[in-house]
């Protein structure tokens, strides 16, 4: 869900779940394992190419200790980062970005670099103007 706060002011609401009837571990045991996850940002939209962004994600899900045995793990992580856009006159967009996650609460002293990339392509052709 995406909801507009301001006029260069928008945040991003995600929420997922994840099922393995079948998940392995490095032994080769395996057990069913399931997961959930949700995600909020804030993103500025400081130009009409350049964001400036904060990311939230949590994670919990479950991984096989033994036969048909799990235990859940948990992850949190603040991300601020910023995003670039490239537009072409046939309507792609490409947009690279860079965010620094870094673990907080039970992920505490964690920390990486999330290089993102995406291509946006219209669902239909653009008007000529």
């Amino acid at each position: 869900m995406s909801v507009v706060l301001a006029k260069k002011l928008v945040s991003h609401w995600n929420a997922g779940a994840t099922f393995f009837p079948h998940a392995q571990d490095a032994s080769g045991e395996s057990s069913a394992t399931a997961g959930y996850n949700f995600g909020q940002s804030f993103i500025w939209l400081t130009t009409a190419r350049f964001n400036v962004m904060m990311e939230t994600v949590f994670v919990r899900s479950q991984t096989v200790v033994a036969s048909n045995q799990t235990e859940w793990t948990s992850s949190l992580f603040l991300s601020p980062g910023i995003r670039w856009a490239y537009n072409f006159k046939n309507g792609l967009q490409i947009v690279p970005g860079i965010g620094v996650p870094l673990g907080i609460r039970p992920s505490a002293g964690e920390r990486a670099v999330f290089l993102y990339l995406s291509f946006e392509h219209p669902f239909r052709k653009l008007p000529k103007k």
